[in-house]
């Protein structure tokens, strides 16, 4: 009986060892993105590690460190610094430039296959790569469609939807006639509260022929293009037709949702975030429309793509790399951009291989951002100070809707502007 006992506890204690270095040999990797600061992003963005970590037991994908979206570069930025980053982070394309500038980033080309590579399109790999080292793994793109609202627009007698610049202004017009608390089409200017809302103008400027940069790739602003955008912009906002400063992103999907605006542009992850503020959210659903943005002569090319990567960050161990290219290969792949697709995020890749799995059979709202993705244009991101001047953009916006006159203003943006990229 005591032999067998100890064969017992010999066994059991052979078990827990064999337990306890199981455990220890799992490779822990940190992840963050904004979006786990936000609890209804959660299943999607949590769920996908989570979908990884089932798939590859012996790796634990750590996404406990977050940052709400107003705070998270600059923290990002400061931990990245100060080597405790976690050491992969969802960033856009427009912040790149900042961690190159730390020199923050790991070389991921040696890693990833050469199968995952071939399946992006050429120009999302240039994109991420600087100097020949692959710093970036394209994650999603998030590109833009017009909403509008079925019902305003058959109020305002609109039988047919625009299908250039002018007549979404000329139709704009029309709905704004409806009553005073209605906007026809709406932009957002929370005074540089929140980010992106000065190239958010840019399918207005490329609608009018202009541009951010020249030929010679100077800022390109207070030209005939740039001023009558502008100049149009004012007078919408002059005539009631868009609301003035104030109104943030949020605030118009709030708008929109209300029955308040007839048309804006937005992503199609926030679609649900406008019927929320909805009194009927079924009578939303019926209302709701979406389409490609008009640009000057045609529905399509107006748009623009706002690229999301995954980066490495200095303070991940050389030895654990080839786990952590693990982990950015399924985040890319269809797998996880399906789980997109189902929690309704409106994320698309630029893997040929993911879009034929995942976008084959799609609703009529994503079907309209499949459309709008093929010739979305991306933003001109290169060099540091994109970001800053993002909020020149907006400031000037701010100016012109104080009546401010619209050649003076982009005078002084432009010039303000070239001078940061000459720095």
């Amino acid at each position: 009986m005591k032999k067998m006992l100890a064969i017992l506890l010999t066994v059991v204690l052979v078990c827990g060892i064999c337990l306890t270095a199981s455990a220890e040999d799992k490779t822990a990797i940190g992840w963050t993105s904004w979006a786990l600061a936000e609890e209804k992003l959660i299943p999607v963005y949590g769920g996908s590690a989570d979908a990884f970590m089932a798939d590859n037991p012996d790796i634990t994908i750590d996404y406990s460190q977050s940052n709400p979206y107003a705070s998270y570069l600059d923290q990002l930025l400061t931990a990245a610094s100060a080597g405790n980053a976690p050491y992969v982070a969802h960033i856009k394309a427009e912040w790149l430039p900042q961690f190159l500038e730390l020199g923050a980033l790991k070389d991921i080309s040696p890693y990833i296959s050469k199968d995952v590579i071939s399946d992006y399109s050429a120009a999302a790999i240039q994109g991420a790569t600087v100097d020949g080292q692959l710093v970036a793994m394209p994650w999603f793109g998030n590109t833009y469609a017009l909403y509008y609202n079925k019902a305003l627009l058959k109020q305002a007698g609109i039988e047919t939807l625009p299908q250039t610049w002018a007549e979404l202004i000329e139709d704009a017009y029309k709905v704004s006639a409806l009553g005073d608390d209605v906007y026809g089409l709406a932009f957002p200017n929370s005074n540089g509260v929140e980010a992106g809302e000065g190239y958010n103008l840019f399918p207005a400027l490329w609608a009018h022929g202009g541009d951010f940069t020249d030929a010679e790739g100077k800022i390109s602003l207070a030209n005939e293009a740039g001023v009558a955008t502008f100049a149009e912009i004012q007078k919408l906002i002059v005539d009631k037709v868009s609301p003035t400063v104030g109104n943030s992103f949020k605030d118009l999907r709030n708008l929109f949702g209300q029955g308040k605006i007839g048309f804006y542009w937005d992503l199609e992850g926030t679609i649900a975030t406008a019927a929320a503020a909805a009194a009927d959210q079924d009578q939303f659903y019926k209302d709701f429309g979406c389409m490609v943005i008009p640009g000057a002569d045609t529905p399509k090319g107006s748009g623009y793509i706002i690229t999301h990567y995954l980066i490495v960050l200095n303070n991940c161990p050389d030895e654990i790399m080839p786990q952590t290219a693990r982990f950015l290969e399924y985040m890319s792949s269809a797998k996880v951009i399906q789980i997109f697709k189902d929690g309704k995020q409106g994320k698309m890749s630029s893997r040929a291989s993911v879009m034929s799995d995942v976008f084959q059979d799609v609703s009529e709202n994503t079907a309209v951002y499949v459309d709008a993705m093929k010739t979305a244009r991306p933003l001109p991101v290169a060099g540091l100070h994109f970001m800053d001047a993002d909020k020149e953009i907006v400031k000037a916006l701010t100016r012109i809707s104080q009546g401010e006159d619209v050649t003076a203003v982009l005078t002084d943006c432009q010039s303000t502007i070239q001078e940061m990229y000459d720095e």
